[in-house]
């Protein structure tokens, strides 16, 4: 008679170790895959991240300085020879706030701050700019969209309020700032110009009802200082919408270090997350031709005039609300103009710098 014999205890026990360490070779492999994967997710989301920001600054200075075929002056580029009447062509700032400096812009393209070793900034920050994360620059870049409207005619044997006359169908915000509710939400701030004047002005109307843009004072924020352009005339010229764009880093919504955009001096925006720093250097032309002499910080720039480049180094650093340490393989070195920096806290970093040429300030 046959008798069936089962596994031994030893079998058994056996067979559940190579069954442990086979889940245990499963568990490995999930997690590591799954690490491996959050890895490559938060590696992506800094390039993406950091090539829009770096997109977003560039598409700006691109058009930073324009104020039409009047852009480049005739003769010296410094403070003396763009705004003053001259040997450079003439520019206007009718703004009642032309001095202050987040509307002064009709002034240099570009502004920086250096940040210091001592929590601070130099050239001082102005009233306006807080909890900037210390450590990092800030500046400041007026420019113009890169909308382009045709000025029908200006004429102003009509009187000094002669309204500068548009298309009818514009790309102007279809507000009235007289009675708009809340001031500076309807600021139609822009700048006329033909190859030998350019005024900038704020329009006082509803540009979308005839296209007439009138230039009244005590209507708007921040209002314009007169009515009288300045102009002789104005045919055949160009029209765009101009403002200034603060950039700086300070801690977001989620406590990540986030880099920030205030337009026209407002409340600033988030643009990007996960910004830690901004280093910014600035190419000066002390020669005046037209090529860059040399890079330096914020605090050594002479005359804001003399930039013709900016170069923005961007560190990325990597978030994620499950696992922020610990991620990073090795040591997570990088470099930041020229030093090398050992980080401590297992991050991911990456930076990304380019540099960008003022197009409108080469002769």
């Amino acid at each position: 008679m046959n008798k069936e014999k089962g596994f031994s205890l030893v079998e058994l026990m056996v067979a559940l170790v190579i069954g442990l360490l086979l889940i245990a070779g499963v568990i490995e492999l999930f997690v590591s895959t799954r690490q491996t994967y959050r890895v490559q997710d938060m590696k992506a989301r800094m390039q993406e991240d950091g090539r829009y920001a770096i997109h977003h600054i560039s598409s700006l200075l691109d058009r930073a300085g324009y104020i039409g075929c009047n852009s480049i002056p005739t003769g010296n580029r410094g403070a003396a020879g763009r705004n003053s009447g001259g040997t450079g062509r003439s520019l206007v700032n009718n703004l009642n706030t032309a001095n202050n400096y987040f509307w002064d812009i009709g002034g240099a393209p570009v502004l920086g701050h250096e940040a210091d070793n001592n929590g601070g900034w130099s050239p001082a920050l102005p009233a306006g700019i807080n909890q900037a994360i210390a450590g990092s620059d800030v500046f400041t870049l007026r420019t113009v969209s890169n909308v382009f409207i045709e000025v029908s005619h200006f004429d102003s044997s009509l009187g000094p309020s002669a309204p500068v006359k548009i298309p009818q169908d514009n790309p102007l915000d279809d507000c009235d700032p007289a009675t708009e509710a809340k001031p500076g939400e309807c600021a139609n701030i822009v700048i006329a110009s033909d190859c030998n004047n350019s005024v900038i002005f704020q329009v006082t109307n509803d540009p979308s009802v005839d296209g007439n843009l009138e230039h009244e004072t005590g209507i708007g924020t921040p209002g314009n200082s007169r009515v009288d352009l300045g102009l002789s005339g104005l045919s055949q010229g160009w029209l765009n919408t101009i403002t200034t764009h603060t950039f700086f880093i300070r801690n977001g919504p989620s406590n990540y270090p986030s880099l920030y955009q205030m337009v026209l001096g407002k409340n600033p925006d988030v643009l990007i997350e996960g910004v830690e720093q901004m280093q910014v250097e600035y190419g000066v032309d002390t020669s005046n031709n037209g090529s860059v002499d040399q890079y330096v910080k914020a605090n050594a720039v002479a005359d804001w005039e003399q930039v013709i480049s900016v170069r923005i180094s961007l560190v990325m650093i990597n978030i994620d609300p499950q696992q922020n340490d610990n991620v990073a393989l090795g040591d997570g070195t990088y470099t930041l103009e020229g030093n090398v920096i050992t980080p401590d806290d297992g991050r991911l970093r990456q930076v990304f710098t380019k540099t960008i040429t003022l197009r409108n300030r080469i002769l």
